[in-house]
């Protein structure tokens, strides 16, 4: 079983339109409003996959009742930790074209009271899983040890860890040795100057420096480029041979949703190109098939069986 927490969950809110024009009235198509945040997105994507998961939260007061409704009607298992601050909005403009306008709410920080809650739902649910995630953004004023501590946490009571955050939170956790963390190219990036790497040429080299600083392993979405992979000796690119239409605001929590579920069970990481190769034909083909949904937090499983074929997969030499 995989234990997802999202520090910074939100109502997301996806208005359909035409396009948009700035400036201007927009009749909206089409609205729709689920519960959100990253980690909840990856307990979906796993649950619809069928895999076991449990999303692990703090919610407004006055959003519980309608974050677990909306999660129950999609059999999403979760602990949600009532918070005395409101939940954050998110909402996303999806034109026709399938360009997306993104407007997020920062949050409001969170009591040390709450976190210690989510501490305790973690462990008392690490007997019967396997793996942690931590996913996403953190309300303004959240302390910068909170995923280092998840992560101490986590390595104790027996799980794995994979880290899909950035920043001083993920340079602070990265000494504990996290299995796998997967920033976007900018996280990355801003991650390492804060570990005073200064500027990485490549993405590459960018993964190689974030395993040099302590992760197992290293995996870096870089755009329409891919996914670079760095695990000791492996290093990979997978990739799309074109870029799909559609809406991209969850593709990367299906990507640490099919990451979280290859690590799920007895095993470790994977050992060798061919293993690694495996696992990001997957990751890929979860994350494409994500961009085809009109909502975050959602794959269709045909859509990754048609994908999964046409993922291609290169081997980064130094």
């Amino acid at each position: 079983m995989i234990v997802t927490f999202t520090p910074n969950p939100a109502l997301d809110i996806t208005y359909a339109v035409p396009f948009v024009a700035l400036g201007e009235s927009h009749r909206v198509a089409s609205v729709s409003e689920r519960a959100g945040g990253k980690g909840l997105n990856v307990a979906s994507v796993l649950t619809s996959m069928g895999g076991r998961a449990v999303a692990v939260a703090p919610v407004g007061e006055m959003d519980l009742d309608l974050f677990a409704s909306d999660l129950g009607a999609r059999r999403v298992p979760h602990r949600l930790v009532p918070s005395p601050c409101p939940t954050r909005r998110s909402v996303a403009v999806v034109e026709a074209s399938g360009r997306v306008t993104l407007l997020n709410e920062p949050g409001i920080g969170q009591s040390q009271r709450v976190w210690d809650r989510i501490a305790d739902e973690i462990a008392a649910l690490a007997p019967d899983a396997s793996t942690l995630t931590v996913s996403g953004s953190f309300p303004p004023g959240t302390d910068p040890d909170l995923v280092r501590r998840m992560t101490r946490l986590a390595h104790e009571s027996g799980l794995r860890v994979v880290l899909d955050v950035s920043g001083v939170h993920l340079s602070r956790a990265l000494g504990l040795g996290p299995e796998l963390v997967k920033p976007n190219r900018v996280e990355a990036a801003q991650t390492l100057t804060g570990l005073g790497r200064g500027e990485v040429p490549s993405v590459p080299d960018a993964a190689r420096a974030l395993v040099a600083a302590g992760a197992h392993a290293a995996l870096i979405s870089d755009g329409t480029n891919g996914l670079v992979l760095v695990h000791e000796d492996v290093a990979l690119r997978a990739h799309l041979p074109r870029p799909l239409s559609g809406n991209p605001t969850g593709a990367g929590d299906a990507l640490t949703a099919s990451l979280a579920a290859d690590l799920d069970g007895d095993g470790g990481l994977p050992q060798g190109p061919e293993a690694w190769a495996s696992v990001l034909r997957r990751g890929v083909a979860w994350s494409a098939a994500a961009v085809l949904q009109p909502v975050a937090g959602a794959v269709d499983p045909a859509d990754v069986g048609r994908l999964l074929p046409t993922v291609e997969i290169e081997e980064i030499r130094p």
